[in-house]
């Protein structure tokens, strides 16, 4: 017998609910203001395989445009009402994640940290993935320098003042090579779209997968999803259709 995760009532499923309520406001501000989104990763496997939560689950996942950050980041700036907000490095202070995030800052949570394993307060968040034209190849020869440097001059790696020294001398280069990158990126594969520089995810994605949007169920509500989310979902996971086994099936550890 399948094992349940998420009963209703219990904490896991109540977390799941308040973050449903976070992503009908998120899509609500999208709708009204022309802003392209989708389900992504474990977000769209689980209204795919599940029709909502991976039962194990305990985040969600979205996609946006690359061109459109900079007018997503004044839109909810200005129209997100509070407690909701949208965060990322270049328009929230002490932010230090290498992706934005939408958060309901009423509501805090505390997660057991990955790495050292300590309890960590966070907002309750949706990850907002950007996405942009590129060769996966090439970012991931970038990456570990690039994302490396930013976390520590950041603050989110914390290993040494001659490190974070070491992360300001090399990041003038690591940015060129982003730079460089990016440019390529747009010119010559724009039938590939990817993560963000510096977030370690290399899977593609192709705007024919993606585009024109369609509207799939997810926990009774109807979010956008990709145009086809089978092929979508088959370069991330493989056998989509598969359940892992039980010791795999991970989440983020919140602490309830």
């Amino acid at each position: 017998m399948e094992k349940v995760y998420n009963p209703q009532g219990s904490p896991l499923r109540e977390h799941q609910l308040r973050l449903l309520a976070l992503l009908k406001e998120f899509d609500r501000l999208c709708r009204e203001n022309g802003i392209v989104w989708w389900m992504d990763g474990g977000t769209l496997l689980g209204a795919q395989r599940h029709g909502g939560f991976i039962p194990w689950d305990d985040d969600l996942d979205v996609c946006i445009l690359w061109k459109d950050v900079p007018r997503i980041r004044k839109i909810l700036k200005d129209k997100a009402p509070a407690p909701y907000a949208f965060v990322d490095r270049s328009g929230t202070k002490g932010y230090t994640r290498l992706w934005p995030r939408f958060i309901d800052s009423s509501c805090r949570i505390v997660r057991r940290d990955a790495v050292s394993g300590e309890p960590v307060e966070d907002f309750l968040w949706i990850d907002t993935f950007i996405v942009r034209p590129g060769n996966p190849k090439v970012k991931k020869m970038i990456d570990p320098l690039y994302g490396r440097c930013l976390r520590r001059i950041s603050g989110a790696i914390d290993d040494g003042a001659i490190k974070k020294l070491a992360a300001y001398l090399l990041y003038p280069f690591a940015r060129l090579a982003v730079l460089l990158a990016d440019l390529c990126g747009r010119a010559f594969h724009r039938n590939s779209l990817m993560h963000d520089f510096g977030v370690p995810f290399y899977n593609i994605r192709t705007p024919q997968e993606v585009f024109p949007l369609q509207t799939v169920s997810f926990e009774g509500c109807e979010f956008p999803a990709p145009r086809d989310p089978d092929s979508y979902l088959r370069r991330i996971y493989g056998d989509w259709h598969r359940l892992p086994p039980e010791s795999q099936r991970h989440n983020h550890e919140i602490v309830f």
